[in-house]
This record gives structure tokens, C-alpha cells and sequence, in this order.
């Protein structure tokens, strides 16, 4: 466990815990005091602005900077001071951080802290070992998009890209809660080794498909069973490590002796790619845990029908409104399987329209900050090929894109979409506008209202769906998942790492951000659409929604947090970036 990445984890732990103002941090303040002139001759620890809050150990001082993207202030470093009975202390390090904001909590919220102590324990080491990979992996990194001649080669690879780059607010997001390191070696993508697939024989009667398997599948006498099992009894996949842990309810379930079918982690690791047939992936139950120790991923059976009504929703909208006609594309998730309410025996097939993609290049969002061996951002490589080394040329049209499509499917469908870093994938190809492929919407929200006045013939997949959560009654919903998804994770956090790399200034891409969305809006005034709330909800107010992504996945209990879902619990305290302007 290095140094280094124990140190880097604790400052975006600290960062998380004053952006989500965790515990006393609600009530902190800000000085440009230095604590004593005695303390400043006794440590080497100095800053301009000092953010003051007391906790039951003692008064803390903890050294800060301005800061204009989702919260006002952060940290400069791991370290702090603390005031206790007229002694100084200078601390650092994640334990001794989280020790300070857990003293005096109840007892449920302390063994949230300690479970998160261990979390963030294994980050570090995750981080180590993330590092080793990509060291091991720079010669296969380094070869040009050219060097693969397969749209699902060059998938892979951007999603092996992606794997090496941290999530940009969830401190902890590098552990894999549940792998150890030998687990990480063998099915994380940032190692990209392949491997088999374990099955369970499970009874007919037993086992619900939502479509005919395809012929991937293996057969019994594959997998070491009787052939004659198939009159009686279906294959289902399951993941190597959940094998090992796997409970089986019934009799009627029978572990198959051999594994079979190669396949390729993803981004997600849960979901894996058939090496036979890469345009299908299976997203099969894990036994891990990120973005907090509650975000176990296992398959919830209801997300199979709906993630499957949505994939049918878009793909209507998009043969229907002349406006996002041809913007994206959505992958086929009809077909899956699961016994009974048993989220560890599920399954969710996802099928690439190959035959669309054969010249494309298609690249999740979270891989284009992600730094290449030559010391540059991935994107600055795809914009050298499809846009002759403009970056500017291809903002424009990301934020076209990303805006028109998001922009019109809230105001005009009713419709948000959870389509996350990992989720939100481009379709570059030579000759054609920026596209994007669709996927794993099961966890969007929308207005049923709106939708069926726009569309009445969406209603029926409306009512397919089966998650209450996703039906919404009040615009905040949609705006806040717009914000906090794709404004801010798929588009702000770009501009970031644009701006950090010393590609270009910040309030002009704030400012060309604002426009873009104006031009949006407009437009959409100008078609009828009531656009009163998104204006006043993204361009007016002081502060924009944020996710408490670490309070409600980890820190906090449900009771305490009151959130619903723990990856939709949010505050209201991110500086609003698009009142941004060259003048300020």
C-alpha cells in the first residue's frame, strides 16, 4: 500500500465529505485567520484559507482553496489541524479523518463509518494495483485505434481505457468491495483477461426468459450434464465469483461441473462480452460492491422488463421526432432470465446493432479523460481522428448532442435518463455526425403525463414498467437527474479535465456551455414546448442539485439520509457553473 495513494484517497475523501457537507461539516466556516502564529512555527502546514468545524475531539482546521466546480471550497492536501484542550495536533489520513466525523454519532452511523474505513482501505490498495495494471498494459495501450480493425475491439479497448480513470466525485469509486487481489487480476478490466462462465442447470418451471436464448448458449453436455437435461431444464450463467458464494434455493438448481464460454470484462465487471460473439454481452450478478458498500451488484428481476420498456420507449421516440431521429441508437435488452425474486440468479442479454457499427468507434464518456501512455487524454486521440486535432470542433458537437437529445427528451417526453459516464457511450465514425449508443436504462424517471400526450402510442411500455420509483409526479425529479447526470458528470466534468490538462480556459467553456443550452431551450420555446422550469431550475439559481453520493452509499443509513434510492439522494449546494461568464 503506497504512500501516494493513500494520500490521494484521503484528500477525495475529505473533498467528498466537505461537498456533501458530512456530519459537523454543515456547519463549518471559513477564515483566512492562521489558527496561531505558535502553531505555524511548529508545523509545516500553511494555507490562505483555513475551514473551521468543531466535532467532539476538538475544533478542526482543515487547509483550503477556492474552488468553482461543485463546492466552493476544497482541500489542498491530507492533512489538518485540530484544537483539543489547548494542544495542537496535526493529523493525516483517511482513518484519523473519518474517526473525527464519526466520534459521537450513534452506533449505527459509527459502524457505517468503520465499514467505510475499510472501504476506503481498499481503495488504496485497488489504486496500487490499478497502477500496476496500467504499467503492465502500456505497450497494448499505446497502439493506435487503426492497430484494431473491429468496432468491438476498439469497444473493449475504450472500455479498458475508461477502467484506469477514477469516478469523478465518489471518493472511494477504485475499490471493488468483495474482490480481493488475485479477483482483480483475473476478471477487473484494467487486467483485460479473459475467462469462463460458470452455469447452473435450473428446472423449467424455475426459471422465467423474457426471450429465447441465443446460440451462444452452451450445451448441457458442455457443461458436464446429460444431454438429455434439455427436455427439462435451461442454463443459467453465473459469474465465477459469485459461484463460489452462491446459495442455491431449490432443489431444483443443479451446479453444472465444467465452466464454458470465454468472455471479457466490461467497465461495469459485472457485465461481460461473449470473446464467440462480441456483439453480445451478458450482465450477470456479482458479488462486489461500488460506489459504496450498499450498492451491491446483484440483478433486481424488474429491471430486466424495465430496462427492456425503455430500450422500446427510445427506440419509438427516435423513429417518431424528426429532431433526435438518427442521434442515437439503442442496443436490444429484451432478452433475459431470472428465478423467481432471487436477485443472485438472473441474467440480462445485450445486443449491439453490429450491423450499424461495422465503421464506428464507439467510446463510454468516462474514458475520455482518461490519460494515454504518450501523456495525453484519450479524446485528444479521437479528436485528432475523426475531427483533424479540432477540440473545439468536437465540443461543439458533443454539447449539440448530449443537449438536444437530454434537453428534449425531459421537456418534450417527460423523460430522464440515468445515463451515467459508464452508460452514456459516443458512436464516432468518419463521414457521420456524432451519435450515441443507448443502454441499461432501467433506473431513468419519467412523467407518464407528458409521455402519452406526446406520444399516446408509448403508453403500453409505460405501463410495462415495474419499479415505482421510475413514475414521477413533479418536474424536480427530471431536472435533477439532468443536472446531476448529464450536465454535470457527462459534460462539466469534461470541460474539467480539459481545463486541467491546459487545453483551454474554463469561464469560456462555461460560457460556450450556457450558450448551447440557451440556443436548446429556445428552440424548444419556440416549438410550443413550456421551457419556464428548466430555465429557471439550470440558468437561474445560485446553486445546482448534486448527488450525496457518498452520505447515502455509505455514511449514512436510510433512516438517516431519507433517501429512497442511494443513487438518487440529493443536495442542493454545487456553485452554479453556468452563471459562469468571461466577465466575472
Amino acid at each position: 500500500m503506497s504512500e501516494s495513494a493513500e494520500s490521494y484517497i484521503t484528500q477525495r475523501i475529505i473533498n467528498a465529505c466537505v461537498r456533501e457537507q458530512i456530519g459537523d461539516l454543515a456547519h463549518a466556516t471559513v477564515t483566512r485567520e492562521c489558527p496561531t502564529s505558535a502553531v505555524r512555527s511548529t508545523v509545516a502546514l500553511h494555507s490562505d484559507y483555513w475551514l473551521i468545524f468543531t466535532t467532539g475531539k476538538g475544533t478542526v482546521y482543515l487547509p483550503v482553496e477556492q474552488h468553482e466546480f461543485m463546492q466552493s471550497w476544497r482541500a489542498t492536501g491530507d492533512q489538518w489541524l485540530v484544537k483539543s484542550k489547548n494542544q495542537w495536533l496535526q493529523q493525516r489520513g483517511y482513518r484519523h479523518w473519518l474517526s473525527l466525523l464519526a466520534y459521537a454519532q450513534d452506533e449505527e452511523t459509527q459502524a457505517l463509518f468503520s465499514a467505510y474505513c475499510q472501504e476506503s482501505e481498499t481503495a488504496v490498495r485497488h489504486r496500487d494495483l490499478c497502477l500496476e495494471a496500467y504499467r503492465n498494459q502500456e505497450a497494448v495501450l499505446s497502439l493506435p485505434l487503426s492497430a484494431r480493425p473491429h468496432w468491438w475491439q476498439r469497444l473493449l479497448y475504450s472500455e479498458q481505457v475508461a477502467s484506469y480513470l477514477d469516478h469523478p466525485f465518489y471518493p472511494t469509486a477504485r475499490a471493488k468491495h468483495g474482490l480481493d487481489d488475485e479477483d482483480l487480476r483475473r476478471y477487473a478490466p484494467e487486467f483485460m483477461s479473459s475467462f469462463a462462465l460458470r452455469w447452473l442447470a435450473v428446472e423449467k418451471p424455475l426459471l422465467t426468459l423474457t426471450a429465447p436464448l441465443p446460440s451462444v448458449w452452451p450445451s448441457f453436455s458442455e457443461v458436464g450434464l446429460p444431454e438429455d437435461f434439455s427436455h427439462s431444464h435451461y442454463l443459467l450463467p453465473v459469474h465465477p465469483l459469485t459461484w463460489e458464494h452462491l446459495t442455491l434455493p431449490h432443489a431444483g438448481i443443479i451446479r453444472a461441473p465444467n465452466s464454458a464460454r470465454e468472455v471479457l470484462p466490461t467497465l461495469s465487471v459485472r457485465t461481460v462480452m461473449f470473446v464467440d460473439q462480441p456483439d453480445l454481452h451478458i450482465k450477470i450478478p456479482l458479488s462486489m460492491s461500488t460506489l459504496g458498500a450498499k450498492n451491491i451488484r446483484s440483478i433486481k428481476p424488474s429491471t430486466l422488463y424495465d430496462g427492456h420498456a425503455f430500450s422500446r420507449l427510445l427506440t419509438e421516440i427516435a423513429k417518431r421526432d424528426p429532431v433526435l431521429r438518427g442521434s442515437y441508437l439503442h442496443c436490444d435488452e429484451q432478452a433475459g432470465g431470472h428465478c423467481g425474486e432471487s436477485r443472485e440468479l438472473a441474467f440480462i442479454l445485450r445486443r449491439y446493432p453490429a450491423e450499424q457499427l461495422q465503421e464506428s468507434t464507439l467510446v463510454p464518456v468516462a474514458a475520455l479523460a482518461s490519460s494515454m501512455p504518450d501523456g495525453r487524454l484519450y479524446l485528444e486521440h479521437l479528436v485528432d481522428q475523426f475531427y483533424r486535432g479540432d477540440l473545439h470542433a468536437w465540443l461543439d458537437a458533443y454539447l449539440s448532442l448530449m443537449l438536444k437529445v437530454h434537453l428534449r427528451l425531459w421537456l418534450v417526453y417527460g423523460i430522464a435518463l440515468e445515463a451515467n459516464q459508464q452508460n452514456a457511450v459516443l458512436n464516432f465514425c468518419e463521414g457521420r455526425p456524432l451519435g450515441l449508443i443507448m443502454k441499461d436504462n432501467d433506473s431513468a424517471r419519467i412523467l407518464p403525463a407528458r409521455c402519452i400526450s406526446a406520444a399516446p402510442e408509448l403508453q403500453s411500455a409505460i405501463e410495462d414498467l415495474r419499479d415505482a420509483r421510475i413514475r414521477v409526479d413533479e418536474e424536480l425529479s427530471l431536472a435533477q437527474m439532468f443536472c446531476t447526470i448529464t450536465l454535470q458528470l457527462n459534460i462539466a466534468v469534461i470541460i474539467e479535465a480539459l481545463c486541467q490538462r491546459g487545453l483551454a480556459r474554463r469561464r469560456p467553456l462555461y460560457e460556450k456551455l450556457r450558450k448551447f443550452l440557451q440556443v436548446e431551450l429556445d428552440s424548444l420555446q419556440g416549438d410550443g414546448v413550456d421551457t419556464t422550469f428548466a430555465t429557471q431550475s439550470l440558468l437561474q439559481q445560485e446553486y445546482l442539485p448534486i448527488k450525496y453520493l457518498l452520505s447515502a452509499g455509505s455514511l449514512l443509513s436510510k433512516s438517516r439520509s431519507g433517501a429512497a434510492d442511494i443513487n438518487k439522494h440529493y443536495g442542493q449546494s454545487a456553485p452554479n457553473f453556468l452563471r459562469m461568464t468571461n466577465a466575472q
